[in-house]
């Protein structure tokens, strides 16, 4: 009986705090208003792709024609992309995110939030978050959606969030050429656990961090949900440690906005490159996202203890938690996406 009482009191608790109507919602724009998102939004997937290409083509250029101008040319963004410090997008980019043309990315995806747990509540609990993302994608179109949109928000971090809560990415994102400039904007700190240990070390340390990472990617189809979480527990013991607290919060249209190349070796080879290697494609089958609905919701934090010596048990326990806590974010939700509302989520 008593089993059965407090099993009736966690579903009550869970049914208490899903919300009904969303935090923010752009779901309301025009025909203009989608075109000029959709063409700000291409920027970042077309990036991702000339990027890399453009490192190829310049070294394969610069091996058979040294001294031919064209050779030079291609490598004139790659010289001053390496010339340029991460200091100097600092400075441009809350006027970026706030700009009319950014402000119109969260409406060509008809974007919405949910947030159990509030900005301010966040900015004033007087503590550190690890904030895990799910999932991966080929890149994360929520995530550039939440960065404007909590910039812009009069209730949201605004020009403190790259100080507050910026992102973890792999430490190749903060170095390749041109990709670090364009998602410099954004604020990226270096992923390794050196680099996050030290910043919870500190006041205001929160961030934000993609627990799955890139593996994600090839985990997920049109018809099957799957995060990878099940081995990943260094976040975990590294909040227990700290005594910082998590919370969780799912991205849907994550994986749907763009359709990529899944083939097993892949999934290695871009594990061991650090970043996602493979072919993806979207509207017109070209890299340009597709016009889904995203959907942001975050959960509560897990109220987690700081406990400096965590055993294996402690991390077991807590690390369970987190895998129920993202289960029912992801079914309390899913039903406000109409690409996910017949998805079940799988926890790999």
């Amino acid at each position: 009986m008593s089993q059965h009482n407090a099993a009736r009191r966690r579903l009550l608790h869970l049914c208490a705090m899903v919300l009904d109507t969303p935090t923010r919602s752009f779901t309301d724009s025009t025909p203009v208003e989608r075109l000029v998102g959709f063409l700000a939004a291409s920027v970042f997937s077309i990036t991702y792709v000339a990027a890399p290409l453009n490192v190829l083509a310049a070294l394969f250029c610069l091996t058979r024609w040294p001294s031919w101008w064209v050779t030079w040319l291609m490598h004139s963004p790659l010289i001053l992309s390496c010339l340029t410090p991460s200091s100097f997008h600092a400075r441009f980019s809350h006027a970026l995110l706030t700009s009319w043309p950014m402000q119109q990315i969260p409406k060509y995806f008809a974007y919405e939030e949910y947030h159990e747990t509030p900005d301010s509540e966040m900015r004033a609990a007087g503590k550190n978050f690890i904030i895990g993302a799910h999932p991966h994608g080929v890149f994360s179109f929520a995530g550039v959606c939440a960065a404007v949109v909590t910039h812009n928000a009069q209730d949201g971090f605004g020009a403190a969030l790259f100080k507050e809560a910026p992102t973890a990415a792999a430490s190749v994102i903060k170095v390749f050429p041109v990709l670090k400039d364009v998602l410099g904007i954004f604020g990226i700190i270096d992923a390794g656990s050196s680099t996050l240990s030290k910043r919870l070390a500190k006041p205001m340390g929160s961030f934000v961090l993609y627990i799955g990472g890139m593996i994600e990617l090839f985990r997920s189809s049109s018809k099957r949900e799957a995060v990878f979480l099940k081995q990943r527990k260094g976040f975990i013991k590294l909040a227990l440690r700290s005594g910082a607290d998590v919370i969780p919060i799912y991205m849907f249209g994550n994986t749907t906005v763009l359709s990529a190349l899944t083939w097993g070796p892949l999934a290695s080879l871009s594990r061991t490159l650090g970043v996602s290697v493979t072919v993806f494609w979207g509207r017109f089958g070209l890299p340009l996202p597709k016009p889904v609905q995203i959907t942001y919701a975050r959960g509560r934090p897990l109220g987690m203890p700081h406990i400096e010596n965590p055993t294996n048990e402690d991390i077991e326990k807590w690390h369970a938690v987190y895998c129920q806590k993202l289960k029912e974010l992801f079914d309390a939700y899913k039903g406000r996406n109409p690409d996910y509302k017949h998805k079940e989520l799988i926890i790999e």
